[in-house]
């Protein structure tokens, strides 16, 4: 509970990876369900996932707005900030790259074999 209110540093170099796995490997193993249900559900799993990812990387930069890092030296402090620009960008990048990858439902039939 103590990083969800400070944020971690590494948490948007985390969530977006796992993010974008989860999305891929749910994006082929729905297909057959959608298709033949004829529900979708590809572009709902990608828009969650992408706030997923987006989580991470607010986790990041809350920790690097508190400065978690304070108790320890200078050479450590600038890794860890380090660490959280790394992670934001991280997030927000692997939110696009699942959002692109869902918005191929919009256009692209799930049933063409």
């Amino acid at each position: 509970m103590r990083a969800l209110r400070l944020g971690t540093s590494w948490g948007g170099l985390l969530s977006g990876p796992l993010a974008w796995a989860i999305s891929t490997q749910l994006n082929y193993s729905l297909v057959h369900w959608q298709c033949n249900r004829q529900v979708q559900v590809v572009l709902p799993v990608a828009l969650l996932l992408a706030v997923f990812s987006l989580l991470g990387g607010a986790l990041s930069w809350r920790a690097k707005r508190q400065g978690g890092a304070a108790f320890k030296p200078e050479r450590m402090r600038s890794t860890e900030r380090f660490v959280a620009d790394l992670g934001m960008l991280a997030a927000l990048l692997f939110a696009l790259v699942i959002l692109m990858q869902g918005s191929a439902a919009l256009i692209l039939d799930e049933c063409l074999r």
